[in-house]
């Protein structure tokens, strides 16, 4: 378990570096006249993406489809090479495990709150991801030779858990404290590869992308012990994702005069 923990910090430290560095190169490059036209430019790019997500193997046994909300920050080369450092949140109400608060039901599997009435608990999956990507575009479509299809690889980290919603913590055992007893939190390092389209427009207003990416969750359970196991939740995973993604880019360039 120290292992992942680990990992999970020099990942971390990792991140915060990589964004200063994208920061440097922004500021670095933001006065540069260029013509996203006819030239291959260098730019700082950002990403705002949404993708629908379809869980394999472990992940399909704890959670159904999801949604991920992703960032990311980088920089495009002149080579048509893209450097980028990646998060994303990731959010469902699809929760296969239905074992979790076997533990405090009633025997007509009912939760009693502290005013001695039925509680309405609701469960979540809540997690995030972080990581570095390297991709490469192959301008053989799009207007200009920084469009076209785009490959990326990328590792990082990925953590989730069960989210239990306690409102007003009217059930005394789902207070914050006993949570850790029912969330299965996960960590664990993952790979990444992305295949799309890369859309830099001429004008600059209108910059997306779109492509299918394919994650690979090498995870382990966190917990030292889960009430509805009897006992510790350790266990090796492998959590994998395929999903759609779709995004608005914002390259960062200054444009050359116009003749």
């Amino acid at each position: 378990m120290n292992t992942f923990v680990v990992i999970y910090t020099q990942m971390e430290k990792y991140i915060k570096f990589t964004f200063i560095v994208c920061c440097f190169l922004f500021w670095g490059t933001r006065y540069s006249a260029q013509n996203i036209k006819d030239n291959c430019i260098f730019a700082p790019v950002f990403n705002t993406t949404y993708a629908v997500q379809f869980p394999l193997l472990d992940m399909s046994k704890s959670f159904g489809v999801n949604s991920n909300l992703g960032f990311s920050g980088g920089v495009k080369t002149a080579k048509n090479w893209q450097f980028e450092l990646e998060g994303g949140f990731l959010f469902s109400k699809n929760v296969r495990v239905g074992t979790i608060l076997d533990p405090i039901l009633t025997s007509d599997r009912q939760i009693i709150a502290i005013d001695g009435q039925p509680s309405n608990i609701e469960v979540y999956q809540r997690g995030f991801t972080g990581g570095f990507n390297v991709g490469k575009i192959f301008p053989i479509i799009g207007p200009n030779p920084n469009s076209g299809l785009i490959v990326k690889f990328g590792v990082g980290f990925i953590r989730h858990k069960i989210r239990i919603e306690n409102q007003d913590d009217l059930v005394a055992q789902l207070t914050k404290p006993n949570l850790v007893y029912f969330d299965r939190l996960t960590l664990g390092v993952i790979t990444k590869q992305y295949i799309g389209y890369q859309h830099l427009g001429n004008t600059n207003l209108a910059n997306f992308t779109l492509g299918l990416e394919f994650i690979q969750g090498f995870t382990r359970g966190m917990r030292d012990y889960q009430l509805d196991l009897e006992g510790p939740y350790l266990d090796n995973r492998l959590d994998f994702l395929i999903g759609l993604r779709i995004g608005w880019v914002i390259p960062v360039y200054r444009k050359a005069p116009s003749d």
